[in-house]
């Protein structure tokens, strides 16, 4: 293994102005192996099989580099395959527990067969003061008219580096849907490629996320329209505190032949102060005539008189902002299907998570 790489990651499809600096983000010096266990909790119809070709020809988000990174650790996928035609009502469980210091990267797979629904929930955590690096690359086949919901949790130390890769295909009739919660972690990359290789098929993305002290969030999103009648709709939602840095990159591209197809993406973003940098940019590219593309962004602040109307039934400015961040965060955790994660996460907001970045 190499003592250490420089990556490029998050590429755009198409390139925009260089002075911009938004066509991808560099990270030197990454260097990590497999190290921790995954806490695996599964229910009997999904099992663990050894490889999967079709699994390691996905493309992902973060892009080549992630993949030549897995190249250079060797380490032993983590792979799971579902049975045709069952749709499990328990989720499969992935507990990614990070010790302080700790390098580590993971490869897992999910294989969805035909007619079958899975629910997947990843969940990233240290304790608060620590640092380390976390690198998890997530690989999806969704076979035809199934369905797959992906929740990755992010709630990882001060000090951590976290590298959040994922890559889906969606054959005919496939549904796909991701939620990210970002709400840990002081630099976080997230790339997420989805394939509609398939007619009718579909992704949709919840992205709730914080970004507090001099934290970065950096995101990409891809959704490639390939089938027809295919439908993508990204959303994020989020806020921005202290000197915190965040670069959304969201693109929906229209192949040649995907006819009829439908894609949506849209962000809204609380500044909280005034140091914080936003950066946005949403991408529409089309080869097929016969399509619907639409994107926007909300950015900005609270309305002074909203602020002025809450501020005279006794609540500070301060305690104005955190109940509107912790509003955010919790829209998109209601999102989340297993009632069980959904009420731990909302349980931590109300004990204060987002007061103590």
């Amino acid at each position: 293994m190499k003592e250490e790489m420089n990556m490029k990651i998050n590429q755009l499809p198409a390139k925009t102005f260089r002075w911009l600096h938004m066509n991808a983000t560099d990270v030197s010096g990454v260097t990590a192996k497999q190290t921790i266990k995954i806490e695996t909790q599964k229910p009997e119809s999904v099992v663990c099989v050894l490889s999967d070709d079709k699994l390691q020809q996905v493309e992902t988000g973060m892009g080549k580099d992630m993949d030549q990174l897995r190249e250079n650790i060797k380490g032993t996928p983590t792979f799971f395959e579902s049975q045709e035609g069952i749709k499990e009502a328990d989720p499969v469980r992935l507990k990614f527990f990070y010790n302080d210091g700790v390098k580590d990267y993971h490869e897992v797979g999910f294989h969805v067969k035909k007619d079958s629904s899975l629910t997947i929930i990843m969940d990233y955590q240290s304790e608060k003061s620590k640092d380390g690096l976390a690198a998890v690359q997530t690989k999806i086949v969704a076979e035809e008219n199934s369905k797959v919901c992906l929740v990755q949790i992010q709630r990882l130390g001060e000090g951590f580096q976290c590298m959040n890769d994922v890559g889906v295909v969606c054959e005919d009739g496939a549904e796909f849907d991701v939620i990210h919660l970002i709400l840990g972690g002081k630099d976080t990359y997230l790339g997420c490629r989805t394939n509609l290789h398939g007619q009718k098929s579909s992704m949709n993305a919840q992205i709730g996320y914080q970004v507090l002290g001099n934290g970065k969030l950096d995101m990409n999103y891809v959704a490639d329209h390939r089938g027809k009648r295919t439908i993508s709709d990204i959303k994020a939602s989020g806020i921005l505190n202290d000197h915190g840095f965040k670069l959304f990159r969201g693109t929906i591209d229209f192949k040649k032949g995907a006819s009829g197809a439908k894609g949506n993406e849209k962000e809204d973003v609380l500044l909280l102060d005034d140091h914080v940098v936003n950066q946005t940019i949403p991408l529409i590219l089309c080869a097929e005539e016969d399509v619907e593309g639409n994107h926007g962004a909300t950015i900005g602040k609270l309305d002074k008189e909203d602020l002025f109307y809450m501020q005279s039934r006794g609540l500070t400015e301060e305690e104005i902002y955190r109940m509107m961040a912790k509003a955010r965060i919790s829209a998109v955790c209601q999102k989340i299907p297993d009632e069980k994660t959904r009420d731990e996460i909302l349980c931590n907001l109300e004990e204060g998570v987002l007061d103590e970045a």
